[in-house]
């Protein structure tokens, strides 16, 4: 399979579900670590998608990435790209950008060593101002600072999520 075979990214089918579900919510309900099959760990992450806030049925995904991440750009973003294939899942579930595939960009990445086209809304160049990178390292981000808008604002979700209280649950809505 190819990349021009047809499949939908996930900001794509992200876009098709807001256009039909205009109160459409997600939730990163869950990750844990877990042994996989070579005795290497793998990170697994889960989300759910509610079509309106009385949703009787939300569509729920999970989706794994090996962990640590094998690529510089898998590492130390684990959870960002674990998520964001449990989100092309739960949509894929959905019915949003199934054509050809259900599979997110980083998982055929991962199968088959292609690259997916970067969407055009990373192909612009970005760099965080010098009070975002201030405000991301106060949240105790260590590493390099992300290089899009994107993976700035997914980063600030997952530290934020890391420095909250065990005991204060979010609800989803």
């Amino acid at each position: 399979m190819t990349f021009a075979d047809g499949y939908v990214d996930v900001p794509t089918r992200l876009r098709m579900a807001l256009d039909r579900f205009p109160d459409l919510r997600v939730q990163e309900t869950g990750h844990s670590i877990q042994p996989g099959p070579d005795g290497t760990e793998v990170l697994v992450c889960t989300v759910t998608v509610w079509r309106d806030p009385s949703d009787p049925l939300p569509s729920i995904a999970s989706a794994s990435e090996p962990y640590p991440g094998k690529t510089p750009f898998t590492r130390n973003s684990e959870l960002m790209v674990g998520f964001t294939s449990a989100l092309g899942r739960a949509l894929g579930y959905m019915g949003f950008g199934i054509d050809r595939s259900i599979a997110s960009a980083n998982e055929v990445e991962a199968r088959t060593g292609q690259t997916a086209p970067a969407p055009a809304a990373t192909a612009r160049p970005w760099k965080p101002t010098e009070k975002q990178e201030r405000f991301l390292r106060a949240l105790g981000h260590a590493g390099p600072m992300p290089t899009t808008r994107e993976e700035f604002e997914a980063r600030i979700v997952v530290l934020r999520d890391r420095n909250k209280p065990a005991d204060s649950q979010e609800e989803p809505f």
